[in-house]
């Protein structure tokens, strides 16, 4: 007995325990090329230009953010770094490196474009205290946290009236 579960997806077949079912190779297939074209879709209009960075993390601890993303082949005179209205964005062009005369090229993998991207400032980060390093093609950003404000305390003294 088999069942068909439909939950907006492809559908789910349900088969009895005991019964072995193989994957139909052409869904398989088809699965795993939507998930290419949607994985290298370009963004429309003038964003087109631009690329987003390679893989970003965005870690806090007790005293900051940090925002660490890959930068391949990119020096720190490459990156533009700034913070505006709120966000904080890093921009730069990977540049194609120039080939000498005759050089021939046999296989070309690799990108090279200007990419772009923005990330909200969060209210409690000292903005004039951001900092920026770059080692081993990671951007590592630091957007240390304002001191927090402490209530004054004082001893206020009682007179016999």
């Amino acid at each position: 007995m088999t069942s068909y579960v439909n939950t907006g997806r492809s559908p789910v077949v349900r088969v009895p325990v005991g019964t072995v079912r193989v994957a139909d190779p052409f869904s398989v297939l088809q699965r795993q090329m939507s998930r290419l074209f949607e994985d290298f879709k370009t963004p429309e209009g003038a964003a087109a230009a631009t690329s987003r960075l390679g893989a970003t993390d965005i870690t806090e601890n007790a005293s900051a953010y940090v925002v660490a993303t890959e930068v391949p082949g990119c020096s720190e005179n490459d990156i533009k770094l700034g913070t505006a209205n709120g966000l904080l964005t890093i921009s730069g062009e990977k540049k194609k490196p120039e080939l000498e005369e005759g050089t021939k090229h046999h296989v070309a993998g690799r990108q090279f474009a200007a990419f772009e991207d923005s990330f909200a400032i969060p209210e409690d980060v000292d903005v004039d205290k951001i900092s920026a390093t770059i080692k081993n093609g990671v951007l590592t950003v630091t957007m240390p946290k304002k001191a927090e404000a402490k209530p004054a305390e004082r001893q206020i003294a009682i007179k016999a009236g």
